[in-house]
């Protein structure tokens, strides 16, 4: 099977460095744009379902995507993003002003630590990797996309490419561009990472 990544289009929340994981807000015009450029690739792509996180950027990212293919968005919140509790909705500069003592802890303690009210990082992984998991279960031999955010796209990277937790930083997934993977019984084989389309 292939499996296409996607990001959520740009939101008003990316241009002001926001914590949102799972507060819901819609893409801006440049986001609008950007979901429209990749209907525009995948159109001349063929592929069988599309999935997304269940919030709203990237449901609309997705429904854009297939809006010509007849084919209806599978919502799923295994794909949303970190919940990052009590720093939900606040900017990343009233972060490091206002939690600075628990923003260092977490950099260091990352992988075993979570965010002031918020989801632990081995949830999360395992959150969207197992819904990876059950994607690619349902759908041997099949091409699909999955339209997600930044967080669980790299989580989803790394399990792909065997990397694991501890290489959940080494990816960055860019707006406007799509991964692809082919995974099989055998092995997995990552085509492309932040393609431009």
């Amino acid at each position: 099977m292939k499996i296409y990544l996607v990001r959520h289009g740009e939101t008003d929340w990316n241009l002001r460095g926001m914590f949102y994981g799972w507060t819901d807000c819609d893409i801006n015009e440049k986001g609008m744009i950007q979901a429209k450029r990749l209907k525009n690739f995948f159109d001349t792509t063929d592929y069988d379902k599309i999935y997304a996180s269940d919030l709203l950027r990237a449901a609309h990212t997705a429904e854009i995507i297939a809006s010509d293919k007849n084919i209806k968005v599978k919502k799923n919140s295994c794909f949303r993003e970190l919940f990052y509790g009590d720093w939900e909705d606040k900017e990343g500069s009233y972060i490091r002003e206002n939690y600075k003592e628990e923003l260092n802890q977490w950099v260091k303690e990352w992988k075993t630590s979570s965010l002031p009210g918020g989801e632990a990082f081995p949830d999360f992984y395992q959150r969207v990797t197992d819904g990876l998991e059950q994607v690619i279960q349902e759908n041997k031999g099949k091409k699909i996309i999955i339209v997600s955010h930044n967080g669980p796209m790299s989580a989803m990277l790394c399990y792909l490419t065997g990397a694991g937790p501890d290489g959940f930083w080494h990816f960055f997934c860019e707006q406007g561009c799509y991964s692809s993977a082919w995974v099989s019984e055998k092995k997995i084989t990552i085509e492309k990472i932040n393609c431009p389309v």
